[in-house]
């Protein structure tokens, strides 16, 4: 199964965008909510793989059915979920709060290594989440 990489944004008007960043030709959408950002894109995209067979391109069996992956980076993840605390998740993830607000503000450039000491925090704390009942 194809894995289509999905850079999500959101604009300062609080729409959010999703961009296609692994395709032939670039497939788009948008949405006021991040769910109905990947519901638009899922249709989007459907209409995109239907135009490709009309059109007989020889690589859309290939991006068929694929696994769709929502992308953000730092700066795009802190203004999606602003209720994450920074703080938190640079304890989790083991590193200064300060350095972390330098890379979620676009000051400093987080190395591979350090997106996903700070990627396994977010997870972490979503799983943590998910365990808890009220």
């Amino acid at each position: 199964m194809k894995t289509i990489n999905v850079y999500v944004e959101k604009a300062k008007e609080g729409i959010y965008w999703g961009t296609s960043t692994n395709t032939p030709g670039v497939v788009s959408a948008f949405g006021e909510s991040l769910s109905e950002l990947k519901k638009n894109f899922e249709q989007a995209y459907s209409d995109y793989i239907e135009t490709a067979k009309e059109l007989s391109e020889d690589w859309v069996k290939e991006f068929e059915n694929p696994n769709l992956v929502y992308e953000l980076d730092l700066q795009e993840f802190f203004k999606l979920v602003p209720e994450i605390s920074m703080t938190g998740i640079a304890q989790k993830a083991n590193i200064n709060k300060s350095l972390l607000r330098q890379y979620a503000s676009g000051k400093a450039n987080a190395s591979e290594k350090r997106l996903k000491e700070i990627e396994d925090a977010v997870h972490e704390l979503g799983q943590e989440l998910l365990s808890v009942s009220f």
